[in-house]
């Protein structure tokens, strides 16, 4: 079904674009992180905090805290990606994905919640927004399962990082 296009204020002024999925959509999206969500758990880096049970920012900090102080780091990356949900490529993450679920129609579900039209409510009436047609990126920020999907992501760029030895 399509998303619904919602716009919340962001600190620096700007709009963060919300996707809602449908009552049905969320509920499905739900069950497939309940399934598949201890299975990425596992495989998924220690130092990725964000959107992780258990974990939040203040533990990040105190890691942090913890590198400085009893191991003498004196070098911090603390980066933000810009438009980071909107911007994953969805052949890799599918591949991703691939390599952990093997049922077809789970993969199907997840790439059609990926590609779902977008439609956004103007002066009352709904209207489909021209990013509907064939997207290859992003995973709605709103979506139950984008969260995991984002993480699941982000985890080649740690490994990339670990690998140059940074």
């Amino acid at each position: 079904m399509p998303l619904l296009r919602v716009w919340i204020p962001k600190s620096n002024g700007g709009q963060r674009p919300l996707g809602i999925p449908t009552i049905r959509d969320r509920v499905v999206q739900m069950a497939v992180v309940l399934v598949v969500g201890p299975i990425f758990e596992a495989d998924l880096l220690p130092q990725q905090y964000g959107f992780r049970p258990e974990l939040d920012a203040k533990m990040a900090v105190r890691r942090v805290f913890w590198h400085v102080t009893q191991h003498w780091r004196q070098e911090v990356v603390d980066a933000d990606l810009r438009d980071y949900f909107t911007s994953i490529p969805h052949t890799p993450l599918m591949r991703s994905l691939e390599r952990r679920i093997a049922d077809g129609r789970v993969l199907k579900t997840i790439k059609r919640w990926l590609t779902a039209p977008v439609v956004e409510n103007i002066s009352g009436r709904r209207i489909q927004t021209a990013e509907a047609r064939r997207k290859k990126r992003g995973t709605p920020q709103g979506g139950v399962i984008s969260p995991l999907l984002a993480n699941l992501y982000f985890r080649r760029f740690l490994l990339a990082w670990q690998l140059h030895g940074y």
